[in-house]
This record gives structure tokens, C-alpha cells and sequence, in this order.
């Protein structure tokens, strides 16, 4: 049976949301992880043709991550609790569910994933959706493996979407949420099934190989320059290839030549590198978050990267819940799952072992800064 809460955010009722939301104030059992937990379902079920709908979800499933690892406080959970109910008010939604009965075959093989690839390729997301219930069942691994290297190999100039929008779906809820692993399966079949493989890619992937340091590098660069929609995916996707590294299902090497290939012939942003690589002067630790805030105005985040940057390699997780916190303040009816994503992709990699260029790392925060201002200001 659907909750209160749900039904007030099917129904567009954001006066019993914010009710909800002042009564937040006083639970002191509340945590953001448990109120995604409980609209997971929901989120699985959204139709938003602007966003896509894993866009809100994907968010939600990376800010219940720090939550879980305890980066927020107490009142920025309260705020980024207010963005993820209101925001997900503002959206509609489908009676999308699913159950992994149905499969009636008693083993698989390569046989049941080429098959798979056949009807998705056909656009039958019926047939595709039977035999990826056998395989969910039988190897959830290798399904959200598979599925996730149809998306980047078949179709990489959808990138952006194919697997950074569906890779935290895949991790967090597949084989971890048995209630919602076949939802979740069916609207990535869904997605997958629009698009014609046929012509792109034959089976016989090229070869991958591990890049170069100066190779990520050069990526790095890349990634994180330009502004708008598009360059902000290019840096979230290049992140998600370091978070399939480290995931325990996916056993390759990512296709960083599909990601070179997805970059283009992309320029590195000269003027955003020269403004990460102009702040290096030392600045005070914001003792609260009103020091943070008024040490860092959005409106003039240029001049006060000194300030952010000390203040994230000197107060890490304080700094990443003030950031948080921050955005937050700037909801409105038009909030952009990417603000968030883009910030948290962004402190991925200034934090990430994988390079140690502080100039690539500094870019990305920059580059997902840049991004929110320029739609909220």
C-alpha cells in the first residue's frame, strides 16, 4: 500500500509535503538515506521526457550514498530532504513494475544473452525483458554488466545517458533491492530497445586497454571543460568510468577509447584552467556553515575559490555538506537533477586516487559550480 507521503508527491500535493517537512524538524530518527529508501519505488516509476527517467533517481541514489557514509549534517539533510520531495512533486509518473517471475527455462548461456541483444536490437522490449529476467535470476552480475556494455558500445553517442544515468541503478538496486532489481532491469531494457544497434558496432569489440596516465589526463582535461548540458555529461561520464572500475560487478577494463571517441575533438577550456590553476593562496577554515556561506557567495564564486578549494582539502566532509547545503537553498520548481549530480561527480574526482592532476581536479568542481550558477543566478 502506498504511503501518505507518496500519494501527497503522485498527486502534486505540496502543501502535505511541506507539512511533512516541518514535522522532519523534530524526528530525530530522520536520515536522507531512509527517505530515498522509501521513494526508490517511486523514482523508478517517473516519466519525464525533459530529464529522462533516471535522471531523478540516479541523484537521489548518489546524495542516499553520502548519506549513508555520513558526509551531511543534520540540517543539510533537512534541506536536500525538502529538494528531494518537492522536486520529485513536480514530476509524473507511470504504474511501472515489475516481478522476476515469468522465466521458465532452467538454465542460461551465451545463447540467452545473444538473444537478449537480438530483441533489443529489434526494439521487442517484451521478448528482451523474458530473457533478462532468466539472466537476473540466475547471473545479476553479468546482466548489469552486459546491459551497461550494450549501452557504451552499441550506442556511444549516447553515452551521457546509456551508462552514467543507469550505471547507479545498476549498482545500488540490481541483486540489492530484490523488490525493485526488475523494475529497474525493465526500464533499462525499456531505454536500451529504442535505439537500432545494427551497423554501429559488430560483436568483435575492439581491444581495451588501461590509458596512459597522461592519456586520463588528457581525458581529465577535456572532461571538465565547456559549459551546458552536454560538457557537464562528458565530466559525469568520465567519473562513472572510475566508479565501474571500482565496482564489484564489473570485471573489465571500461572502453576508454569509446570515451576519447565520445569527447571528440573537444578543446580544453583554456580560461577555466587558468582560473584552477590561478588559486593557490591559503584562506581560514569556515568554522560553521554561515562562515562558509558568507566566505563563499555563488554570485562571486569565482573570487573565492581559494577559499573552497582550502577549505575541501583541509575539511573535507564538512565542506562537501556546506556545498550541499548550499545548492539546496537555491530549489525551485525547475531544479535540475544534474546540480547535484554534477557536484557530486565533480567531488568524485577531486577526491579520486586515479589522477593527481589538482589542475583536472579543480576544473570539474569549477565546471559543476558553473553549471548551477548559470541556471539559478
Amino acid at each position: 500500500m502506498e504511503s501518505q507521503l507518496k500519494k501527497a508527491v503522485i498527486n502534486h500535493r505540496q502543501e502535505k509535503i511541506k507539512n511533512y517537512l516541518k514535522e522532519l524538524e523534530n524526528d530525530r530518527s530522520f536520515s536522507l538515506a531512509s527517505l530515498i529508501d522509501e521513494l526508490l519505488d517511486l523514482m523508478l516509476m517517473e516519466c519525464s521526457l525533459r530529464y529522462g527517467s533516471f535522471h531523478f533517481v540516479k541523484m537521489s541514489l548518489f546524495l542516499r550514498e553520502l548519506s549513508q557514509k555520513k558526509y551531511f549534517s543534520r540540517e543539510s539533510e533537512l534541506e536536500m530532504a525538502r529538494v528531494v520531495l518537492l522536486g520529485l512533486s513536480e514530476r509524473h509518473f507511470i504504474k511501472l513494475e515489475a516481478d522476476s517471475s515469468g522465466y521458465k527455462e532452467e538454465r542460461i548461456n551465451q545463447k540467452t544473452f545473444a538473444k537478449l541483444a537480438e530483441e533489443i536490437n529489434k526494439g521487442n522490449t517484451h521478448n528482451a525483458f523474458y530473457y533478462a529476467l532468466g539472466i537476473l535470476e540466475k547471473e545479476p552480475k553479468k546482466l548489469k554488466e552486459f546491459l551497461l556494455n550494450l549501452g557504451m558500445e552499441r550506442i556511444p553517442d549516447s553515452l551521457g545517458h546509456s551508462v552514467s544515468c543507469f550505471f547507479p541503478v545498476m549498482r545500488d538496486l540490481i541483486n540489492h533491492h530484490q523488490d525493485l532489481s526488475a523494475t529497474a532491469v525493465l526500464s533499462y531494457v525499456m531505454y536500451l530497445s529504442r535505439y537500432s544497434y545494427q551497423g554501429k558496432y559488430n560483436a568483435d569489440q575492439e581491444k581495451r586497454e588501461k590509458p596512459s596516465p597522461d592519456k586520463l589526463e588528457d581525458l581529465g582535461l577535456k572532461a571538465a571543460s565547456g559549459g551546458g548540458i552536454v560538457n557537464l555529461h562528458h565530466m559525469i561520464t568520465y567519473y562513472i568510468f572510475f566508479m565501474l572500475e571500482e565496482s564489484s560487478f564489473y570485471e573489465e577494463l571500461p572502453p576508454y577509447s569509446i570515451l576519447e571517441s565520445y569527447f571528440g575533438s573537444k578543446n580544453i577550456d583554456q580560461q577555466r584552467l587558468e582560473l584552477a590553476d590561478s588559486n593557490n593562496d591559503k584562506a581560514n577554515i569556515a568554522d560553521n556553515y554561515q562562515q562558509f556561506k558568507d566566505d563563499f557567495s555563488l554570485e562571486n564564486y569565482k573570487d573565492n575559490l581559494d577559499f573552497l578549494f582550502y577549505n575541501l582539502d583541509q575539511n573535507y566532509t564538512q565542506t562537501v555538506s556546506h556545498l550541499h547545503r548550499l545548492f539546496a537553498e537555491y530549489y525551485s520548481s525547475s531544479w535540475n537533477p544534474h546540480y547535484y549530480t554534477g557536484l557530486y561527480c565533480s567531488l568524485g574526482i577531486y577526491s579520486s586516487d586515479k589522477i593527481n592532476n589538482r589542475i583536472i581536479k579543480k576544473m570539474a568542481v569549477i565546471q559543476a559550480i558553473e553549471y548551477f550558477t548559470s541556471n539559478v543566478l
